[in-house]
């Protein structure tokens, strides 16, 4: 019997009514969840998706504000009457497998769930165990878009299987300005029917507070949205997370002090740096003090906070580091032979404007600092890259995909293992001399 007609029928709250279901369903499920176990479903990296990858289903993007990288997975975009579940699992953890060795965020849109595109409840339970270990310990956040009432308590349903630790991290959010508190929308591939649906649950919320409180009520919030846009046009506020480069030669502020402070032996040799997460409060303090020229001492913050700061100035730019023009040669590094490469990096090197070389260049130069201390830092060139690639450079039009990060991150590695591209004499921004030194490839 559904909810609705047990509350009809039995005159029952919604929150008992929930409560019966509930207790009913776990009876009817302890069979799965107490049986024997299911099996992980295993994979490969070998096999051949073919039409899976051209659903676009399945995403990835530096859309989280913490650096992390973002999976997106659209309910939507999954084949019609699909009946190979496993084959899709197997898909996704092909595609979670790339990047999890490292800090990311998963979205999930729920919108478009149907009967046609509806697995069995055993399949839920092989999929949550075939995430095992190495795919949990490094997720940071589960953005649910959109829940339905069923697929909460589908969740809830699950919580003999799930930790408490793992709970924690599942945030609903029921539109998508719920979702921007989070992540960066204009870097997230969002399916256009979940666009729609947002719209549309957006116009109905309107009409409903228009009926039932009037339009005078709503004002307070309009007020408050306009005075946080306001804030930014204030004359204490720079606007230095967020803002573009200046036209100058010289490195900002920010990248000078986080690289200074960085580079000091007790936080240069700091295990995990770059990839661990910073303190969240502290690194919202540190924002705030450059956007309002306050002074600051980066000293007494983490070397981790330190580095999250300077990936997110990085990844605000309104303008990339290594420009929007780049972004075509760089999506496809690894399609390039060796001489091609030496020979696009430095033209790459050479066309970026003065004050974006400048950063850059020290960008790299510490890196590889960074990286002559890996035996204690145990950030080597490719997790380095991995972490740092992301924020120097995304598509001013197109969605970057897992494909294009790929790119992007060995994009990367070569200039933190190539400083000789740095050099006086390697690079026209400074000398205009030939290249007289050979590179790492």
């Amino acid at each position: 019997m559904g909810l609705l007609k047990l509350n009809r029928c039995c005159g029952m709250s919604s929150s008992l009514v929930t409560n019966v279901f509930c207790r009913q369903h776990d009876v009817l499920t302890s069979g799965v969840l107490n049986g024997p176990d299911l099996p992980p479903i295993e994979f490969s990296q070998k096999e051949d998706f073919g039409s899976l990858a051209q659903c676009n289903m399945i995403g990835s993007c530096n859309a989280d504000p913490s650096g992390r990288m973002c999976i997106s997975i659209a309910t939507c975009r999954v084949p019609i009457n699909t009946t190979d579940w496993d084959r899709l699992l197997r898909f996704g953890l092909v595609q979670l497998d790339k990047i999890c060795d490292n800090d990311y965020s998963l979205v999930y849109f729920h919108h478009g769930y149907d009967k046609l595109n509806k697995p069995s409840w055993k399949w839920l339970v092989t999929c949550y165990r075939s995430f095992d270990r190495k795919f949990k310990k490094n997720i940071k956040a589960f953005y649910i878009v959109h829940p339905s009432t069923k697929l909460k308590m589908v969740f809830r349903f699950m919580k003999p299987l799930v930790s408490i630790r793992a709970s924690s991290k599942i945030v609903y959010c029921q539109r998508l300005s719920d979702l921007a508190q989070h992540v960066m929308l204009d870097r997230l591939d969002i399916p256009s029917e979940v666009k729609v649906h947002d719209k549309n649950l957006r116009a109905r919320s309107v009409d409903n507070m228009t009926n039932t409180t009037g339009l005078a009520n709503c004002g307070g919030k309009f007020d408050q949205g306009l005075s946080d846009i306001h804030a930014f046009s204030q004359p204490g506020y720079m606007r230095v997370f967020g803002g573009t480069l200046l036209d100058t030669d010289e490195v900002p502020q920010v990248i000078s002090d986080c690289i200074d402070l960085l580079s000091l032996d007790k936080n240069i040799t700091e295990e995990g740096l770059f990839r661990r997460c910073g303190n969240a409060t502290e690194l919202k303090a540190i924002k705030e003090c450059y956007n309002t020229g306050q002074s600051i001492d980066l000293d007494n913050y983490c070397p981790h906070t330190i580095a999250a700061a300077l990936k997110t100035y990085l990844r605000e730019l309104s303008i990339p580091l290594l420009t929007f023009e780049a972004y075509p040669t760089i999506s496809s590094w690894n399609e390039f032979t060796a001489e091609t490469q030496l020979l696009l990096s430095k033209k790459l090197l050479e066309s970026i404007p003065p004050v974006h070389y400048c950063c850059v260049r020290a960008l790299m130069l510490f890196l590889n600092k960074v990286v002559s201390s890996s035996s204690q830092n145990l950030m080597t060139s490719q997790n380095l890259s991995i972490v740092i690639g992301p924020n120097l450079t995304w598509s001013r039009h197109t969605i970057t995909t897992l494909a294009d990060i790929n790119n992007i991150n060995s994009f990367t590695q070569y200039l933190i293992d190539n400083p000789v591209l740095f050099e006086r004499e390697t690079n026209n921004h400074v000398s205009g001399g030939a290249p007289t030194a050979s590179v790492t490839s």
